[in-house]
């Protein structure tokens, strides 16, 4: 048996050898030209020991700094406890899991980095397809004192993470993959709408997954990989007459072509990185059933798209930009040049001398 067992442990050893020696011959390459296996020759050469620590293996060691919230003193806290007082009823919600392969990337990673690495991407698969979330669960997404439709709140993030091993057993709150500014991280919550029935709850999630195999600690692995979705949205509803929730959806977003940002990293005396930017149509966790349309209208609620734009403010202060179109931002500024120039012309006039 101890002759087995070393033999596993040498294999294994071979294998993340030759991933490694064939993730840095191969990286790269993906056009094919001299300049650019120049550059890859010149980055198969060792680096000094401190030229390496004040490049890749520093950041590594040091962790990026991320982009910072726009978190202003009216966020409130989120439910900290165990079960919220909102969810008195017994809920045993089953929630399936839905994940789709990544789609065809924009800078073609599965040519730069061995068949072994690229199927830790292409291989995904949800890690419990199905599981049964309970009132401490989904307490998770609640705020610590329910109040008005509008306010935003910040939920917990041990047990968002806890929600989110349905996916994967390696997912994190603090975004650390390099090749992207890092972070902003965080996930917070609102009281979309409320009827005498149902509390619509909204929510915004940023996460991303470590994928190499193993235990060990993200970027210490001879070879790391990331899987940064853009972020995750979605909607709880919570019936308050049985108090229980009766529908949940968490869900990567999808308006635009690209959703999920990929990275590979090497580290140690051969440091070298690949990313790429790909498209997921479906990762999603969904449970329950929509109650009958209307059921939840009422006087108290903001759109969905209006719950969206203001939990995106919360991670993005250049939301609160107004922006407009070119042509109209063109006639504005012309508009105010012509404005600008008539007021110079009538204080000049206004300075001459009156004639006599």
């Amino acid at each position: 048996m101890r002759v087995v067992g070393m033999g596993l442990v040498i294999l294994a050893f071979g294998m993340t050898v030759y991933a490694i020696s064939t993730f840095i011959q191969e990286s790269g390459r993906e056009n094919g030209s001299e300049a650019e296996a120049s550059q890859a020759d010149d980055q198969d050469t060792p680096l000094p020991a401190t030229l390496r620590s004040s490049t890749l293996d520093s950041r590594i060691a040091a962790g990026p700094i991320p982009v910072a919230l726009n978190r202003g003193p009216d966020v409130l806290e989120g439910f900290r406890g165990d079960i919220h007082p909102l969810l008195f009823g017994k809920t045993q919600l089953e929630v399936t899991a839905n994940w789709t392969p990544i789609g065809k990337g924009r800078d073609g990673l599965d040519r730069s980095v061995v068949p072994l690495v690229y199927s830790w991407f292409t291989d995904l698969r949800p890690a419990e397809p199905r599981r049964i979330y309970s009132a401490g669960d989904c307490s998770a997404f609640l705020p610590a004192k329910m109040g008005e439709v509008g306010p935003v709140w910040e939920l917990d993030p041990d047990k968002i993470v806890e929600i989110l091993k349905q996916f994967h057993p390696h997912p994190s709150m603090h975004l650390i993959a390099t090749g992207r500014r890092a972070g902003p991280n965080g996930a917070f919550g609102l009281l979309r709408a409320v009827s005498d029935s149902y509390m619509d709850i909204a929510f915004r999630i940023h996460a991303e997954f470590f994928l190499t195999p193993g235990e060990g600690t993200p970027g210490t692995a001879p070879i790391n990989a990331w899987y940064s979705p853009a972020y995750f949205e979605g909607n709880m509803l919570v019936n308050q007459k049985n108090g229980t929730v009766d529908y949940f959806r968490l869900a990567l977003a999808n308006e635009k072509a690209l959703n999920v940002h990929l990275t590979v990293q090497a580290i140690g005396a051969f440091a070298k990185e690949a990313h790429d930017i790909v498209r997921v149509e479906r990762m999603d966790l969904v449970g329950g059933s929509m109650p009958a349309q209307g059921v939840i209208r009422s006087a108290k609620e903001i759109t969905p798209a209006s719950a969206s734009a203001k939990l995106a403010k919360i991670f993005y202060k250049s939301l609160e930009i107004d922006f407009v179109p070119c042509d109209q931002a063109l006639a504005t500024l012309s508009s105010y040049q012509r404005e600008r120039q008539g007021r110079e012309f009538r204080k000049q006039a206004g300075a001459q001398p009156t004639p006599l």
